[in-house]
């Protein structure tokens, strides 16, 4: 539920042969596209693994306002073979972390807060760690605060108590921040879960309620809800899975967990139009919605954040982006626009998958890239470097995008990175911290303290960069995500 965002990553590189599930005509609905773009989708969904036997998904493009692409691929539901249609809802995962930012802005637009307050002004019982913590530091993860789904996972387990309360009061517990506020960036999904709260007690409302009523109510998502009580889920919701080895799934914990701010927003690309549209005429006020949820901030030091208001800004083949995913190990969910092109790209899982991999892809198909729009990058020359150096940089990682681990070990002169989602391929070093692979444009970096040891890592695609927590010889493995 992955900072800076977790953008063209390395899910771009990878794909799984498999066979395409053909769906039924009422499961299709495209308008304005030829039949050679929809076989090549078709395609590349087969690729990742996904038939009409597997839990699957709905792709949706959105052109010019309306939607040209909208076909549903898989089961809904593994066990009842409930097939997934073009109306089911998924979990958005962490994607939905854009509707508690413009909660925020909301409440902001309305002179109820300012993005400027001080968090201990609403959160009186929050620890005082000597720092102003903004609620401009919690929207762009500049806050410091320990993110609690790492604090878990390196404790050993995956959740506190599957609610936000639970979350809440273990992020209180925590005795110091990760750094000063505004120091740095770095995804926490606490500081979203801080945010839920603060809606509730600037509003009066129940987060949810909040959310619902002023937000999906006036944007026209009919049928988006919030997912956080246990009796709340819909029948036409899809539910989410987890492989349990020979192509074969199972259904996971994670409906029993009712967090929100952070997650738990399911909704389909027909609402998604909706909000998709809001983003070009507002219908949340006479504000400019699109300039106000892509705002940046700039760190203590001067550079530029590049995560806005529950979105990520940044650039693709020359075109600028805007754009989230979400994965909870047992959804997968990435958003993507490109505003120049009123174009829109959204791929909805209920199971761990390559979305946003296959998002940029799907968007390659719409786009017309000519020469400046290509960015010329020459390849790093390879490093002869001390061995140990190499070991240094060994161990286990954390996506806190994707909620994943990564594995990297040492072979030879090179690093092995090793992720379920990502495969297995060689890093080759350009320096003792940073290492490049030579099948795309893409580098692992690494920082160390001033004792030599590994204190985080990144990947870095073009101008993206995706941190990794540093969780040294842990082996945790989860079998459920949030």
């Amino acid at each position: 539920m992955k900072k800076k965002y977790f953008p063209v990553i390395l899910l771009l590189l990878f794909c799984i042969p498999g066979i395409a599930n053909e769906k039924p005509s009422s499961e299709l609905n495209i308008t304005g596209i030829n039949d050679s773009i929809e076989i090549r989708i078709d395609t590349l969904i087969a690729r990742m693994g996904f038939s009409s036997e597997t839990p699957g998904g709905v792709i949706g493009v959105i052109k010019d306002g309306r939607i040209i692409f909208n076909k549903a691929y898989g089961l809904a539901d593994y066990e009842t073979k409930k097939p997934n249609t073009t109306s089911t809802l998924f979990n958005l995962a962490s994607t939905s972390k854009q509707f508690t930012a413009a909660a925020i802005l909301l409440l902001d637009k309305q002179k109820k807060l300012s993005l400027n307050d001080d968090i201990r002004s609403y959160l009186t019982d929050f620890p005082d760690y000597g720092y102003t913590i903004t609620i401009e530091n919690l929207i762009h993860h500049t806050s410091g605060i320990k993110s609690s789904d790492v604090l878990c996972l390196m404790a050993g387990t995956l959740f506190t108590e599957n609610n936000r309360e639970g979350d809440y009061n273990f992020i209180a517990r925590q005795k110091s921040l990760n750094f000063k506020p505004g120091d740095e960036y770095l995804y926490s999904n606490s500081g979203y879960i801080l945010l839920g709260k603060i809606v509730e007690k600037v509003s009066g409302m129940k987060f949810s309620k909040f959310v619902e009523e002023n937000i999906f109510i006036p944007v026209g998502m009919t049928h988006t809800y919030i997912y956080d009580n246990l009796g709340k889920m819909t029948d036409n919701t899809a539910t989410g899975h987890i492989p349990e080895g020979e192509g074969k799934y199972k259904e996971s914990g994670y409906k029993n967990s009712t967090l929100t701010g952070i997650s738990n927003v399911y909704t389909n690309i027909e609402d998604l139009l909706q909000w998709d549209n809001n983003f070009y005429s507002n219908k949340l006020g006479g504000w400019d919605f699109r300039k106000e949820m892509t705002a940046l901030t700039l760190l203590n030091n001067g550079d530029k954040c590049n995560y806005a208001f529950g979105l990520n800004v940044s650039e693709y083949k020359g075109f600028k982006t805007i754009s989230h995913g979400g994965g909870s190990g047992d959804f997968s969910t990435f958003y993507l626009q490109i505003p120049s092109e009123k174009l829109s790209v959204v791929c909805l899982f209920n199971t761990s998958a390559g979305a946003t991999s296959l998002a940029y892809k799907i968007a390659d198909l719409f786009i017309s890239v000519t020469p400046q729009h290509v960015a010329h990058s020459s390849r790093p020359e390879k490093a002869d470097i001390d061995s140990s150096l190499l070991q240094v940089c060994t161990g286990k990682y954390f996506d806190n995008d994707y909620w994943f681990e990564i594995t990297i070990t040492r072979e030879g002169d090179h690093l092995i990175f090793e992720s379920p989602y990502q495969g297995r391929f060689e890093l080759f070093p350009s320096s003792d911290t940073t290492f490049f692979v030579t099948f795309a444009d893409l580098q692992v970096v690494f920082s160390k303290n001033d004792k030599g040891e590994i204190t985080k890592g990144a990947i870095i695609q073009g101008n993206q960069k995706f941190e990794l927590t540093y969780l040294g010889t842990n082996t945790y493995h989860p079998s459920v995500h949030r």
